[in-house]
């Protein structure tokens, strides 16, 4: 997903999961409890591969074909506090859809200020490459009775000659709305003559849950389910355990709770075993309920994925999900951010060019289109997503970052990667911070960088390259590279010091080591911060973790250049750029973390064997 800087418990407790009351006799103890108590050896078995799963292949290759719909937002006709209700309705009916192989679904993000339908079935049409529109609107009212109603009126279009195919109005008792759900989610499939197979109408036909406040503490989480920030990340949490608190049966609820706990683990807000042992058991439950969901393999795909680094495991659960919701973006997204972690480059583009068929609009797609053209060194077509990006989705920051990095990478343009981030919308200082800090050190303005380091956070993370820099570390290298000695300065031993604590903490987190490598490098301590650096190599190779591992690989490549060890930096970088990654001959050059062997004869003619043609 996309690159987030931040602090330990910043962007995208909860409530703890309660134990049953019992009096030590087992027979008191319940099935969640006895679930629960198992997660270590289940951990363990899966770990070892003591679990065997299927290994099918990712589907992703080949475009599904068909009738194509976009699913545009419904209006809510109610009360502003059930924004989240409309919202969930349409995501729920578009989730169904996309479970029939013969149906084209494309995502509606990105499409808005229309000035009439008309103008709106038009532009989709143009834009989105749509034939058919669902649209309508939907609002809850208290009955007479004391009861709520779910009132919706919704209508299939034909874009072409804007006619009405279906259209249905609903006035329904709120324990309905997944018969609502279903009905229009089948009427149109069968109107279109798409032909439904067993295993997609049972998931068109889903009953997720009988309790009404569950699904709305449900529905109430998704408004902030792959949010950045931990206070959001908090909110969905607890809106999640409410929900299967209130019905323990909840498939879809214990899924959301699942990878939320894997994303917080993730983004390294709570990077203890109770965080991923929740994340498994609440994966588990989802499968143990409903088998056959794809969510639930979905789920135990990032546990795989962000908790265990098993790329292997997790690609067959995506695989898996893929196979029972075909048209889903972000399933489709997740294969290719898996594949480029393998290593497996053109099958990860294959992957997000996929989802730019079913998500057209998706600045996170052409996000990660370009990092990974940027990653195998193909700047052009990463030069152009990145535009694409920024017009997307301008008040979004990260377009304007990887194209300053793209630009920077492609031939040390730094004038205009500077120009690049001064467009850059001002809307979050303590990230803008620290991409303008690294800008500042290409810039050779180190007093200016050390003026943007003032708003950062704490901690900055990158869940991309898996680096982690403690702002102290930043300030470090910018007063060193900036000609002040590090024994005078503060901030390299404060760095010192809390990575140190960190890695007795976290003794095999490769980021602890690399930090912590380049900190003692900047001390001078060559010795111990060879030692770090190699142990994150040994930790997390490139093989293990073609993004993580080229990172560390490139730190451990700027340590030995810091340790007077230039023989050992000059054959690290050669292996570094001899695959992708964020390593140019324009970086070598630029880049003052290459200072201490700039004028070193082997670096030299490094530079000119690997040197553009043209």
């Amino acid at each position: 997903m996309r690159p987030v800087i931040g602090k330990i418990g910043h962007r995208r407790e909860r409530r703890r999961r309660r134990w049953p009351n019992g009096d030590g006799d087992v027979r008191n103890v319940s099935r969640d409890t006895l679930r629960l108590l198992a997660i270590p050896l289940v951990m363990s078995m899966l770990a070892c591969g003591l679990l065997e799963r299927d290994q099918p292949a990712p589907l992703i290759t080949s475009a599904v074909s068909g009738p194509s719909i976009v699913v545009l937002p419904f209006e809510n006709t109610g009360s502003a506090a059930d924004d989240f209700f409309a919202a969930g309705m349409t995501d729920e009916i578009a989730e169904r859809l996309a479970a029939v192989k013969g149906l084209v679904v494309i995502s509606a993000s990105g499409i808005s200020g229309f000035s009439d339908a008309d103008d709106r079935l038009n532009r989709i049409g143009d834009e989105l490459g749509a034939e058919y529109v669902l649209s309508g609107n939907v609002r809850r009212e208290k009955s007479a009775e004391g009861g709520t109603r779910l009132l919706a009126d919704l209508r299939l279009v034909r874009v072409n000659d804007h006619e009405v195919l279906w259209s249905e109005s609903y006035d329904r008792p709120m324990s309905d709305v997944f018969a609502v759900q279903a009905d229009t989610a089948i009427n149109i499939v069968e109107g279109l003559g798409v032909t439904i197979e067993p295993a997609a109408r049972s998931l068109l036909e889903l009953h997720a849950t009988n309790n009404m406040e569950a699904y709305e503490a449900y529905l109430r989480g998704l408004a902030y389910r792959w949010s950045f920030e931990l206070k959001e990340l908090a909110l969905a949490g607890e809106s999640f355990e409410l929900a299967v608190e209130l019905d323990p049966e909840f498939a879809s609820a214990h899924v959301a709770l699942s990878e939320n706990h894997s994303l917080i683990f993730h983004f390294r807000y709570d990077r203890s075993p109770q965080r991923l042992a929740n994340a498994i058991a609440a994966a588990l439950r989802a499968q143990e309920l409903q088998p056959n969901l794809p969510e639930g393999h979905r789920a135990l795909g990032y546990y795989y994925y962000w908790g265990q680094r098993n790329y292997e495991q997790a690609l067959s659960e995506f695989s898996l999900a893929a196979a029972g919701r075909p048209n889903d973006p972000l399933i489709i997204s997740s294969i290719g951010i898996v594949l480029r972690r393998q290593g497996r480059w053109e099958e990860a583009m294959d992957a997000f060019e996929r989802v730019g068929q079913l998500d057209p609009k998706s600045e996170i797609n052409a996000v990660d289109l370009a990092s990974t053209c940027g990653r195998m060194r193909r700047y052009t077509e990463g030069v152009a997503h990145c535009r694409r990006a920024i017009k997307l989705a301008p008040d979004d920051i990260f377009p304007y970052v990887f194209m300053a990095k793209m630009l920077r990478t492609r031939d040390g343009s730094i004038d205009k990667a500077r120009e690049i981030l001064e467009e850059m919308p001002d809307k979050d200082p303590g990230q803008q911070g620290f991409f303008r800090f690294e800008q500042a050190l290409y810039e050779r303005d180190f007093s200016a960088a050390m003026e943007w380091l003032g708003p950062t956070e704490v901690l900055i993370s990158d869940p991309i390259s898996e680096e982690i820099f403690p702002r102290t570390l930043a300030e470090c290298e910018g007063q060193v590279l900036g000609g002040e000695s590090a024994a005078m300065i503060t901030a390299c031993d404060q760095a010192r010091s809390a990575l140190e604590r960190a890695r007795e903490n976290s003794p095999v987190d490769p980021a602890v080591h690399a930090a912590l490598g380049w900190t003692y490098a900047l001390l001078g301590d060559g010795d111990s911060a060879i030692a770090a650096g190699e142990r994150a190599v040994e930790l997390l190779p490139v093989s293990a973790d073609a993004m993580a591992g080229h990172s560390y690989l490139v730190r451990l490549a700027k340590i030995y250049a810091w340790s007077d060890e230039p023989f050992s930096a000059v054959k690290t970088i050669e292996k570094a750029l001899a695959m992708p990654g964020w390593l140019s001959v324009a970086t070598l050059e630029t880049d003052p973390d290459w200072d201490p062997i700039r004028t070193d004869p082997r670096f030299q003619e490094l530079l000119k064997i690997h040197a553009p043609t043209s």
